[in-house]
């Protein structure tokens, strides 16, 4: 059935999928490659919609763009996708090492990006997980935050070259975590009414 309203709706349906496959993923031990598949939908498509006012598609909602637009003044932990959820791992960091070498990453501060307790605001965070699935600029680490081929995927790694073009952002969580976080995402997004029914509703009156 075509969507009424692509933005929310298809997110929703792959929130269907999602609960539909969860459980097969986690038997297969596939559960972190299963989150990237619904984040390439669920997440990337809707994402693009609602915050490109140029969209040829039409330019996005005023409610959800101002949503958006309205995280840079929260932290991605006091985010409604994420903070009102349950507890999670998650990290954010700069590296200024070279991104192909994960056992050779580190801050401006000498850590790793494990290490990291850097505070960052939840819009960021969100154009980072973006352009990390948009690029594929994903990497899986293992339970020491290193890309061992061989070794179990533990944590699930997003990479965007930082706006100074001096070092990549790194948003970092572990597989439930990173589940955790869509099925938040997917949830806020319902929450928006439909805006040209409202506006139908007001001319009416």
């Amino acid at each position: 059935m075509i969507p009424e309203r692509f933005v929310t709706e298809y997110p929703e349906r792959c929130g269907q999928l999602l609960d539909m496959l969860e459980s097969p993923a986690r038997d297969a031990d596939l559960l972190g490659s299963f989150a990237l598949l619904v984040a390439s939908a669920a997440f990337t498509i809707p994402f693009g919609r609602m915050v490109e006012k140029a969209h040829p598609l039409g330019p996005p909602e005023d409610a959800l763009y101002k949503a958006v637009d309205s995280l840079k003044k929260l932290s991605f932990a006091d985010s409604p996708f994420w903070g009102g959820a349950k507890p999670g791992f998650f990290r954010y960091a700069k590296i200024v090492t070279d991104p192909e070498d994960s056992i050779g990453w580190l801050n401006e501060r000498g850590e790793h990006p494990l290490e990291s307790m850097e505070v960052k605001d939840a819009k960021i965070v969100l154009r980072l997980i973006r352009n990390g699935l948009a690029h594929g600029n994903v990497v899986y680490l293992d339970e020491d935050g290193y890309e061992t081929a061989g070794k179990r995927m533990v944590y699930l790694a997003f990479l965007s070259r930082h706006d100074s073009g001096n070092g990549f952002r790194v948003a970092i969580f572990d597989e439930d975590s990173f589940l955790v976080f869509l099925k938040g995402w997917i949830g806020w997004l319902q929450a928006f009414p439909l805006e040209r029914q409202l506006a139908l509703a007001e001319a009416a009156e």
